[in-house]
């Protein structure tokens, strides 16, 4: 049977979802606080129905995906919590999982599983939203005790139908952990790379430095936000990421060659192993 998705954030990973869904076996329906980016979501043929009221949408909906920074998440559900229903899968895509599975796994009537797409681009909103963002990814969902292989299932051919590659299941506490050193770690560094920016070195810069800095172009509300909820599992990451590079500055001035490029010769071998 057809599964209507009611999608409450229209942004760049809401607005992605429901161009990759119109396309499948599903009814897309849309919730935004933005008058006009339901205009928009409605012209382009985003979704079916699309209101700024969360009482027209969310309660038809199947499966309920709650788009939005994560701490807005938890604030939505909980305020709107009388207009989910008995039967519902609600799911989220914020890139992290721990306070937001345990509150309202234990707030809402109906099943919440944590779901985290692992894509994005450097500009936000609607307009950015591409049918495609989903291809070829990963796509995360956190599971606990309290929830159904039903709705595992369910959650698993969404993110399948979006384009993802793979699907994991891991506990909410092992994917912030996770994501503190794949996600957040490359985003520190290409910021900390554009603070020591040398004037003119633009003329100079390669594909190396343009790979390493691409993120820099970054929604800071979005990943302030990130970085200080998940600064328990960042940190340490940092400290020992300090340490490596002390490592590296030893050896540049000690001069010491032979145990320089063995260093190299061990990280480009973990990389091949990665990346054959």
């Amino acid at each position: 049977m057809k599964k209507t998705v009611g999608i409450a954030g229209l942004g760049l990973i809401g607005a992605s979802m429901a161009l990759a869904l119109r396309e499948k076996d599903y009814e897309v329906l849309g919730t935004d606080r933005d008058p006009e980016v339901i205009r928009k979501a409605l012209e382009r043929g985003m979704i079916r129905k699309g209101s700024t009221e969360p009482g027209a949408i969310l309660p038809e909906a199947d499966i309920v995906i709650l788009a939005m920074y994560p701490g807005a998440i938890l604030d939505y559900a909980l305020e709107h919590k009388n207009l989910f229903r008995p039967g519902q899968i609600i799911t989220d895509v914020a890139g992290l999982k721990g306070r937001i599975v345990r509150r309202l796994q234990a707030e809402l009537e109906p099943e919440f599983l944590g779901g985290h797409p692992m894509a994005g681009r450097e500009t936000s909103g609607l307009e950015s939203a591409r049918e495609e963002l989903f291809l070829g990814t990963s796509y995360i969902l956190t599971p606990t005790e309290k929830n159904t292989p039903a709705a595992l299932s369910v959650l698993t051919e969404l993110a399948r139908d979006l384009g993802a590659a793979q699907v994991r299941t891991m506990s909410p506490e092992a994917h912030d952990g996770l994501v503190a050193y794949t996600s957040h770690m490359p985003h520190l560094l290409a910021l900390a790379l554009m603070d020591i920016w040398e004037e003119g070195s633009q003329d100079m810069a390669g594909g190396s430095f343009r790979d390493a800095t691409r993120v820099a172009r970054i929604n800071e509300a979005l990943w302030g936000e990130l970085f200080l909820e998940n600064k328990k599992e960042l940190l340490p990451r940092l400290r020992r990421f300090q340490e490596v590079l002390r490592d590296y500055e030893a050896l540049l001035e000690t001069g010491d060659r032979e145990a320089l490029e063995e260093r190299m010769r061990r990280a480009k071998g973990r990389k091949e192993r990665i990346e054959p």
